[in-house]
C-alpha cells in the first residue's frame, strides 16, 4: 500500500544490485505479466521492476475517468520508487507504458536517467480510435468482456496477434479473467480516460535525459511521423523503425527491439 492509499501490485526480475528499470505495460487489457520478457538478456545487469499501474492487473481500481490520469499514475510510481528507496530509474515500456515514461521525464526530470518508448503516442486518439470505443463500449456495458478484449487485440495487433494469444487458451483465459476484477463502472473509467486525453507533444521539448524512440512501420497509432515527431521534439532523441512491426513490434520483432535497447543502455553506461 503507497502513502496515497493506492494498492500497487509490481513483479521484480534481473540483478537486485542492478540499474534499475522502470517496465510499464501498455493499457486497456494489459498488464505487467505481458512485459517480462522484454528486457530478459540484460537481467544478469539490470534490476527490472514491473508495476502494474491502477487499474491494471492486480492494483487499485477507480470509478472516475480522473483517476486514471497519467499524473495519477506517475504519482502511484514515484511513490512506489519512494518506498523501494530509489531516487532515479531509466524509464521504458510500450504503448501507454511508453508515453507515461515520457509524461515523467518530462515532468520529475530529477527522478529519470532515461527513457526506452515504444509506441507511446503523446498525442489525443484520432478520430478512428474514437469511433472505434464508441462502437466497442457497448460490449463493455453488457459484460462481453472476450470480444471487447477479442477487439482491443484485433485493433492494435491484427488477427495474427489474437491468434498467438488463443494459440495459449490458459494465458487467454488468464487476461480476460484481468479484466473481469473491474467493476464494469471502473473499466469503463478506465476506457474512457484512454480515448478522451489530449495532446501533450509540447511537454516532451523539456524532457533532458538520453531518449530512445520505438516504432513499428505498420502502426497505425503512432504512426511513424508521429514517433518521428516525438523523437525532434525532445532534444537529442534517437528513433529506430522497426520494418513490418504493429504496436507491439516489442514481442513481434523482439530480437531486434532487443538488440535496439542493449546499444542504447551500452551507449548510456547502464551495461558495462
Amino acid at each position: 500500500m503507497l502513502a496515497n492509499g493506492v494498492r500497487l501490485h509490481w513483479r521484480e526480475a534481473g540483478a537486485a544490485d542492478g540499474t534499475p528499470i522502470v517496465w510499464i505495460h501498455g493499457g486497456s487489457v494489459e498488464d505487467s505479466s505481458m512485459m517480462l520478457g522484454d528486457l530478459e538478456p540484460f537481467f544478469d545487469r539490470v534490476r527490472v521492476l514491473l508495476p502494474d499501474t491502477r487499474g491494471h492487473g492486480r492494483s487499485s481500481r477507480f470509478e472516475r475517468p480522473a483517476d486514471y490520469t497519467y499524473p495519477r499514475k506517475a504519482t502511484d510510481l514515484l511513490l512506489w520508487l519512494d518506498t523501494l528507496g530509489l531516487r532515479e530509474a531509466v524509464w521504458g515500456g510500450a504503448s501507454m507504458g511508453g508515453a507515461l515514461s515520457l509524461w515523467v521525464a518530462s515532468h520529475a526530470r530529477d527522478r529519470t536517467r532515461a527513457v526506452i518508448s515504444i509506441s507511446g503516442p503523446p498525442y489525443a486518439a484520432p478520430e478512428s480510435d474514437r469511433a472505434w470505443w464508441a462502437r466497442q463500449r457497448p460490449l463493455v456495458e453488457a459484460g462481453r468482456l472476450e470480444d471487447y478484449f477479442d477487439a482491443n487485440v484485433r485493433l492494435r495487433m491484427g488477427e495474427e496477434g489474437l491468434a498467438r494469444i488463443k494459440a495459449r487458451p490458459d494465458r487467454y483465459n488468464e487476461l480476460v479473467a484481468g479484466l473481469r476484477r473491474h467493476s464494469t463502472a471502473s473499466l469503463l473509467a478506465l476506457l474512457d480516460e484512454t480515448y478522451g486525453r489530449t495532446d501533450w507533444l509540447e511537454d516532451c521539448a523539456r524532457i533532458l535525459c538520453p531518449v530512445l524512440v520505438i516504432a513499428g512501420s505498420d502502426d497505425h497509432f503512432p504512426t511513424v511521423a508521429m514517433s518521428r515527431r516525438v523523437a525532434e521534439t525532445i532534444p537529442g532523441a534517437q528513433l529506430h523503425v522497426v520494418e513490418g512491426g504493429p504496436h507491439f513490434p516489442n514481442r513481434t520483432h523482439r530480437a531486434e527491439v532487443q538488440a535496439v535497447i542493449g546499444e542504447f543502455l551500452a551507449a548510456i553506461g547502464v551495461l558495462a
